[in-house]
């Protein structure tokens, strides 16, 4: 899900910079994250694995 705003700001300088800074932070943090994503759904894909569900006896009617 993506939300987009748009507005403009009036900053001072320090904190322009401050902004700036957040913003190549959280930038980075969702690059990393959407690596990560994708190296698990690689890693998923290589080796396929069966759901660990314990064999039950049922009853039969």
């Amino acid at each position: 899900m993506f939300v987009s705003l748009q507005f403009k700001l009036e900053l001072k300088r320090e904190d322009k910079e401050k902004l700036i800074k957040l913003m190549r932070k959280q930038s980075s943090a969702i690059r990393t994250a959407y690596n990560m994503l994708i190296r698990v759904g690689k890693r998923e894909n290589k080796k396929p694995t069966r759901p660990n569900i314990p064999q039950t006896k049922t009853a039969v009617s």
